[in-house]
């Protein structure tokens, strides 16, 4: 299977004041241009899609319009989004069950489980988990008999509700992740 994976788009991000439209707009026309090229199975944004939770109204056009071009490149193609740390779940969540109609497939917020979207290639089933950016608290409220006291134990406990849809499984997440740090 061939998916492309983006990841921290940063839509709308300005840089000390300066405008940094033109230069995102052009880089999701090569990632367009590209995905028009390669054809992928799945297209994957991990989070931070916009830079702010509460994007400026010209963001979204550009991510509108990046979206839209995209699945016009690759029709076949399923796509995945989660949101990060730097999107407005709820807001990302707009039209999402309406959306996957179209094979566009989001997980904003996290509601108890992670969405689970599998998918078919010549080996067999392959299942994505799509796990938005979670806060312990947010799993806390969903999960309350789960021992959460941080990120690693919120990310785990979300994951811990999953049962396997496929023996071949990516993880879309966007976590802080740390290996190896002493207390």
């Amino acid at each position: 299977m061939k998916f492309f994976h983006l990841s921290d788009l940063h839509i709308g991000l300005k840089l000390m004041n300066r405008d940094l439209r033109e230069e995102q707009m052009d880089i999701l026309r090569q990632v367009t241009d590209l995905a028009r090229e390669e054809q992928p199975d799945a297209v994957v944004i991990a989070g931070d899609i916009y830079d702010k939770a509460v994007p400026a109204a010209e963001a979204v056009e550009v991510f509108d319009s990046f979206i839209t071009e995209l699945k016009r490149a690759v029709p076949e193609a399923e796509m995945m989004l989660i949101s990060g740390n730097h999107d407005s779940a709820e807001r990302l969540d707009f039209a999402s069950s309406l959306l996957a109609e179209q094979n566009v497939h989001i997980a904003g917020r996290f509601t108890g489980c992670p969405k689970q979207v599998v998918l078919n290639d010549r080996h067999g089933p392959i299942e994505f988990t799509l796990l938005p950016f979670v806060r312990a608290a947010t799993v806390r409220h969903y999960l309350p008999d789960a021992d959460i006291t941080d990120y690693d134990s919120a990310a785990g406990a979300a994951l811990a509700v999953c049962e396997p849809a496929a023996p071949r499984r990516v993880l879309v997440a966007h976590q802080m992740v740390v290996s190896g740090v002493c207390p």
